[in-house]
């Protein structure tokens, strides 16, 4: 039997920071249940940057490790702590 398993991705620009930090902590606690998915996408947009900011600063606070998929920083992969 094959099981696939769709990466997790979660797209925030075009919200404002609470929102957007609102919706990331609840999919950092989805991700930390999921055990199928290695890793998260986070869609940050490029913007002024306040999303990526708020973003990295979450991310750094709850331990998470992450990188940067393109070279302008527009997509964020988590990975399990």
């Amino acid at each position: 039997m094959n099981f696939k398993f769709f990466p997790m991705e979660i797209d925030l620009h075009g919200m404002d920071t609470n929102q957007a930090t609102a919706y990331l902590l609840g999919a950092l606690f989805e991700f930390n249940e999921d055990r199928f998915n290695q890793y998260m996408d986070i869609i940050v947009g490029v913007g002024s940057g306040a999303m990526k900011f708020v973003t990295e600063q979450l991310l750094e606070e709850e331990g998470y490790p992450y990188k940067y998929l393109t070279s302008n920083g527009s997509k964020i992969r988590v990975y399990h702590r």
